[in-house]
């Protein structure tokens, strides 16, 4: 039998189902065989993917032989099913996995992220063309999406509370924000007052820097189980429930079952999301499932239960009231039909008659309390020789001087944290058939951008919680807008830009939290121990890391004090590092104290006899 023609009927058939793009997706997915491959064998000889001493010692004959068998395999695959079916799901699998594997082992970096992006939308540009996956006519039920909803936020809740319990106990932990609300939460329980020593190193209440009376709603949380790790767990839980109102959103919106789902996923992956629970506890954090539960209701035109949701977004904090005022402002610009007749006019209006009264009502108590709300943050703002320097300054300068303002905002920091926020949505945001509906990213310029101060245009921390809720917003309005097809294609891209940028990110941190833990356990439970040791009743200071640990103390204080000349304590804790690098401190110990006990983690020093 000659199989000269046998073979050539059958290239005649592979090139008709491959055609042009086939053999390009038929080499492309042999490649990502053969990189997985070599990347792996690199790993287990403890090479770096980004070193050039691999490539040294790949064995290229087994390269070679991993791209020829995966191609010949997937090309024997299409014969046999008549069709690209297999192909497509093969390079589907083989790119997001070869690109999960270079962001988990890659160092944290956006642009690196988005190169993966690029190439992972030609994929997916043409896996998803002409139904190569087969799963346009997929159907998820309805109690399937709750199901997911109801395991993401458990494994989101258990995920995020250990690993954030796991960086206090492993002293990464800092006073702002964690030991302060700590002790602030002692003082409620005990007293009913947010009084707090950690903040400001004097006696005061919390409210004397943020009004927020939110936190008197998770008092009898606390209150049931006294702990610190109880914020933690609050927290994570709070962030992680954010999935059910997304969820509600998306089948309000008239998603699919399928793109509901992708969008619980998106929320969950976003990087803000996860890697702010990772840093501390802060009362921002709680913005997220307040304002999409609010947008929820807004969008089923419910007004009380809106109402209710923005009032309590506005207890959050003084400067919530933006995030009120945002939502306000859409549903005055909004289509007539999201929400027909003059009831939309006068919820928006309330809205923004809220948000402003609130605004004016805490200012007046955080000054009451305290020094006023913190400006200093806009100082980049100030006119020169301003007596009272404040928020008129930055409105004069926008009215007059709009090209400062480009210049403080568009920086190259800030657009790469706009990278962080936008590149996990697709951009969709801005695929917007109203531009009205843009008014949601109004915190986003007043909160992150405008401010010069580091933490509020950083992933990572409390400033992105409340314009990351209304960044997701926007994507899914526009993603209801699009067509099916393109839909899922953005969908699907932003669900792999998600991957891409929070697996390296948070995943990072969580393996070394865990790396401590394991490797520093006897050192941990020997600073522990020099902790339970103090005295109750003294007056103790400690750097940022030890006074975390301290927030059952009534008379404990950090150094240094930003606020103040530090106070002469009874006792003083820090790390042996600090001790000997940091000059102030080294200063002020030999000026003050006698080092009485020292393990690897944590120098004792106790008040000179004579002071």
């Amino acid at each position: 039998m000659n199989p000269i023609p046998i073979l050539r009927s059958a290239a005649r058939d592979l090139h008709r189902f491959l055609g042009g793009g086939g053999w390009i997706a038929l080499a492309a997915a042999a490649f990502c065989a053969s990189s997985l491959w070599s990347l792996a064998a690199g790993a287990a000889r403890r090479e770096l993917f980004y070193d050039l001493s691999l490539v040294v010692h790949v064995n290229w004959w087994w390269l070679g032989g991993v791209f020829l068998g995966s191609a010949v395999l997937l090309a024997g695959m299409t014969l046999v099913w008549r069709g690209t079916r297999i192909l497509a799901w093969a390079l589907l699998t083989l790119s997001l996995g070869l690109g999960v594997f270079l962001a988990v082992n890659a160092p944290s970096n956006v642009f690196f992220s988005l190169g993966l992006c690029f190439v992972l939308f030609l994929v997916l540009r043409w896996v998803l063309a002409e139904n190569r996956l087969g799963v346009e006519g997929l159907r998820v039920p309805g109690w399937a999406t709750l199901l997911a909803a109801g395991l993401l936020f458990l494994g989101f809740t258990a995920l995020l509370s250990f690993f954030s319990i796991l960086r206090y106990r492993t002293y990464n932990a800092t006073n702002f924000d964690l030991g302060l609300f700590a002790q602030m939460f002692e003082f409620l329980r005990k007293t009913g007052h947010a009084w707090t020593t950690l903040e400001r190193n004097r006696l005061m209440t919390h409210f004397g820097v943020h009004c927020s009376p939110f936190f008197y709603l998770l008092l009898p949380f606390y209150d049931l189980v006294p702990r610190l790790e109880t914020l933690l767990v609050l927290q994570a839980a709070a962030v992680g429930a954010g999935v059910f109102a997304v969820r509600g959103i998306a089948k309000e919106m008239g998603f699919s079952g399928a793109g509901t789902l992708a969008a619980c996923l998106l929320y969950v992956l976003h990087p803000a999301i996860p890697e702010g629970c990772l840093f501390d506890f802060h009362e921002n954090k709680f913005l997220a499932v307040l304002l999409l539960a609010a947008f929820y209701f807004l969008l089923r035109q419910k007004t009380l239960p809106l109402l209710l949701f923005a009032a309590l977004c506005l207890t959050v904090k003084e400067d919530a009231a933006i995030y009120v005022a945002a939502l306000g402002g859409y549903l005055l610009l909004c289509r007539k039909r999201e929400w027909p007749g003059g009831k939309r006019l006068r919820a928006g209006l309330l809205l923004l008659g809220m948000s402003a009264v609130w605004f004016v009502c805490a200012c007046w108590v955080v000054r009451r309390y305290g020094d006023g709300v913190m400006l200093d943050r806009l100082r980049n703002y100030f006119l020169p020789g301003e007596e009272n320097p404040g928020y008129l300054d930055l409105i004069k300068t926008s009215l007059s001087n709009v090209g400062f303002i480009f210049q403080e905002v568009f920086t190259r920091e800030k657009a790469e944290f706009l990278l962080w926020m936008f590149l996990p949505v697709a951009f969709t945001p801005f695929w917007q058939p109203k531009n009205g509906r843009l008014i949601l990213l109004l915190p986003l310029l007043v909160i992150n951008l405008l401010s010069n101060y580091t933490y509020q245009y950083t992933v990572g921390y409390q400033y992105t919680y409340g314009t990351t809720a209304l960044v997701l917003l926007l994507a899914l309005l526009a993603l209801r807008d699009m067509g099916p097809a393109l839909r899922r294609l953005l969908l699907c891209c932003a669900l792999a830009a998600g991957l891409f940028v929070t697996l390296p990110l948070s995943g990072s941190r969580m393996a070394y939290y865990a790396g401590v833990m394991q490797d520093r356990a006897s050192q941990i439970a020997a600073a522990d121990a020099v902790l339970a040791a103090l005295p109750p009743r003294e007056e103790v200071s400690a750097t940022t890391w030890f006074a975390v640990h301290l927030y059952r103390r009534e008379n404990v204080y950090m150094f240094p004090n930003y606020y103040d000349e530090a106070r002469v304590t009874e006792y003083l804790l820090c790390k042996p590092e600090e001790a000997e690098e940091n000059e102030q401190l080294a200063d002020f110990l030999s000026a003050h104290y006698t080092l009485i006990r020292q393990e690897e983690l944590v120098q004792l020093y106790q008040k000179n006899a004579w002071e």
